[in-house]
């Protein structure tokens, strides 16, 4: 979705500049050229972040998807848990790291996750946030996000930084993301996501992962991570669910 966003930006542009050279308007043509240059460019970034082309990002999810339609799923099992469990793996953790997705921002829980970041710093524990380039619905979205709640910029880590450091990492809390979590990146190659580099959560000692239900992100490939051993799920609104994860910490 963020690229689409900023294709479209970019043809925004374009057709402000073409609207510049009909009317004569030299002050259209530089503004829109501008935009459309601008759009290009965060286009091919974010594309070359995906580790895939355009096309392949606009239209190859159709195929992938028809392919893994033919496929049979069988029964998996996953480890649900409460806030109380959670909390208490998360108290006595020693480093965190949070990742933010599109759910997050639905449920507007980012005063919430401050809030539970806070708890866990007064209790001495270490905690980072990791941002994907293409985490929610438009570039940056993440970012601004947590910006809103007050979270210092030093403790935003791009995908790159933070990845080495999932392996020394306690506990991850995944709030609202999927996509940019499904280690079925790396291998399934019939999935849409696959050759996209993710968030590397599953090299965690544990992994909680908040969502509504055990349903996947917007590429419809299923996620692995839900199903991994060392995934705890706890379902329901992030901002809910996170607000009964900070009570527990408190009484803790």
């Amino acid at each position: 979705m963020p690229v689409v966003i900023s294709l479209l930006n970019s043809f925004s542009g374009i057709a402000a500049a073409v609207t510049g050279f009909m009317l004569s308007n030299n002050l259209l043509i530089v503004s829109g050229a501008l935009v459309g240059a601008a759009g290009a460019i965060l286009t091919r970034l974010m594309s070359k972040a995906m580790n895939r082309s355009i096309p392949n990002i606009l239209f190859g999810s159709l195929l992938a998807a028809a392919g893994e339609a033919e496929k049979a799923t069988g029964e998996r099992s996953f480890r649900s848990i409460d806030a109380e469990q959670a909390a208490m793996m998360l108290a006595y953790a020693g480093s965190v790291v949070i990742v933010p997705g599109y759910g997050l921002a639905a449920a507007r829980g980012q005063q919430a996750v401050r809030e539970l970041a806070d708890q866990l710093e007064k209790r001495g524990i270490a905690v980072k946030y990791a941002i994907h380039p293409v985490a929610g619905r438009m570039p940056g979205h993440m970012n601004v996000l947590l910006a809103e709640a007050g979270v210092p910029y030093e403790k935003l880590y791009d995908m790159d930084d933070i990845n080495p450091e999932f392996e020394r990492t306690d506990v991850v809390v995944v709030i609202g993301a999927s996509d940019v979590v499904n280690p079925a990146a790396r291998h399934a190659k019939g999935s849409a996501l696959y050759g996209m580099p993710i968030l590397d959560v599953d090299k965690a000692r544990a992994v909680i992962v908040i969502k509504r239900s055990m349903k996947p992100g917007f590429s419809g490939s299923e996620n692995e991570l839900f199903y991994h051993e060392k995934t705890a799920m706890l379902f329901g609104d992030a901002r809910e669910a996170v607000a009964r994860m900070v009570s527990e910490v408190k009484q803790l």
